[in-house]
């Protein structure tokens, strides 16, 4: 076998390996979103809300970062051409099938980061790396109701990938490339957007120590900026994060399942190890790849940390997966076959954990599908207008206003300059119906004020009508 031949071996057996993992994530995706009718998750009725509000009113209906449902939306209108009427179940399947695309994608940038660095990885490590990075828990909990996060994670994984390659190549076209995808995860969802920014600092902090302060300040105040020109809630909360992080510590309200636990301890192995590694081979390694190696254990350590507040550990735990990936792929050189061997069959084992335990234990609706066509009736009972809302639990809300297309909220919305507001308030109660009796919503039904008129009762709803404004 000649070299050319040689080097299309090498290209196309893991190009395949890669489509085929990538594949086996899509089948469990469209698997999680299309075995039920509506869209699992606390929030997994919110996206085709968004998606049809830009559709009939030109804009998304509650401020968030706003790419992901405009994407949707165009995909949308798109299919009109080939004869298809916007529908409910259009939008549906729109919303279900780009969410079942996104992690599988990740595969594309996460080549590019293996190829850029050159690290000729064994195929048996390359493919744990690859199924590890698309089917291990945090990549399979992010489906149905967390698919922000799963597109701005495919963005995060393009720009670490132009980056990467800007660090070797030095070409500007790189670095634009680098920062529209820095731009794309901003505009898709603002917590990934909020760790790739501690992550770049990290990174640019190590490597240009007090030359990065000017430029940091600069990318974090037009970051900021950009998050306020979209959701301004959600830059105050980012300034009262302090005061949150650590109000019910995860360990001590036990709040830790199994899966967070293989999670802290993978962390605390690989930041364990990417330290070794760090020390140990300062020569043999380039600056960037120190900072990629100083900014994942700094990751690894941080968002594992067991004595976060249970709901930021939740959240930020999600994110584990990408510093644990990147630490594999930079220690491959540094450490020994035994290490490499005991590293890959890790990840086969964890990978194989992971799918077991999330499709045995699949995200549910937060509402079944007899419920939602009781839930339904109520449209010829509530009128949709600017004075007219309806209240219902946290996860309801979005059924709510995708069946009766009317303004929905949470109770604790409900303030003095609420009542003046509004003209119509309606309360939405429900007591049966939920998608499985294994596990209710945490989140608490609404409180109903005691001059309130019930005008519905069912077997799976009660819903009442406030007659007085404060």
């Amino acid at each position: 076998m000649n070299a050319e031949q040689s080097n299309k071996t090498r290209i196309t057996r893991p190009t395949i390996i890669y489509l085929l993992v990538g594949l086996i994530a899509f089948i469990i995706r469209l698997y999680f979103n299309f075995s039920q009718e509506l869209i699992p998750g606390v929030n997994g009725g919110y996206y085709p809300v968004q998606v049809r509000t830009i559709l009939t009113q030109g804009s998304v209906g509650f401020s968030d970062m706003p790419l992901l449902f405009y994407l949707d939306a165009y995909l949308v209108k798109f299919l009109t051409l080939f004869e298809l009427s916007i529908s409910d179940a259009l939008i549906l399947n729109v919303v279900k099938v780009v969410d079942s695309l996104a992690i599988p994608i990740l595969l594309i940038p996460l080549y590019k980061i293996i190829s850029n660095e050159n690290t000729n990885l064994s195929k048996p490590y390359e493919i744990g790396v690859a199924c590890f990075s698309v089917l291990s828990f945090s990549p399979l909990i992010l489906t149905s109701d967390l698919q922000k996060n799963a597109l701005a994670i495919v963005f995060l994984f393009c720009f670490l990938g132009y980056f990467i390659s800007y660090q070797n190549k030095r070409k500007y076209w790189v670095l634009i490339s680098a920062i529209v995808c820095l731009t794309l995860t901003g505009l898709t969802h603002f917590g990934t957007f909020c760790f790739l920014l501690f992550y770049l600092m990290l990174f640019v902090g190590f490597i240009y120590k007090r030359k990065a302060v000017v430029p940091l300040m600069v990318i974090l105040s037009i970051s900021l900026a950009l998050i306020a020109f979209f959701d301004i809630s959600r830059l105050k909360r980012l300034f009262s994060i302090g005061t949150l992080a650590f109000e019910r510590p995860a360990l001590t309200n036990g709040m830790l399942a199994p899966p967070d636990i293989f999670v802290i301890l993978i962390s605390i192995i690989l930041a364990i190890l990417g330290f070794k590694v760090l020390k140990d081979n300062k020569r043999n390694l380039l600056m960037y790849q120190k900072g990629l190696l100083f900014a994942n254990i700094i990751c690894l350590i941080t968002l594992s940390f067991p004595l976060l507040d249970g709901e930021y550990f939740k959240r930020l735990s999600l994110f584990l997966f990408i510093p644990q990936i990147l630490t594999i792929i930079l220690i491959h050189r540094s450490i020994t076959k035994r290490v490499v061997i005991s590293l890959y069959i890790s990840l086969f084992i964890l990978t194989t954990i992971s799918i077991i335990a999330v499709i045995s234990h699949k995200k549910e609706t937060v509402i079944d599908e007899v419920a939602y066509q009781d839930l339904k009736q109520l449209k010829s009972i509530i009128k949709k207008d600017n004075k007219t809302i309806v209240i219902a639990r946290h996860g309801l809300e979005w059924w709510a206003a995708w069946a009766l297309d009317t303004k929905v909220g949470q109770d604790k919305a409900m303030t003095d300059d609420f009542y003046t507001k509004y003209k119509n308030i309606f309360i939405i109660n429900q007591y049966n119906g939920n998608s499985t009796e294994r596990q209710r919503t945490q989140f608490h039904e609404p409180f109903v004020p005691q001059n309130s008129e019930m005008i519905y009762s069912s077997k799976y709803f009660y819903t009442f009508k406030l007659n007085f404004q404060k």
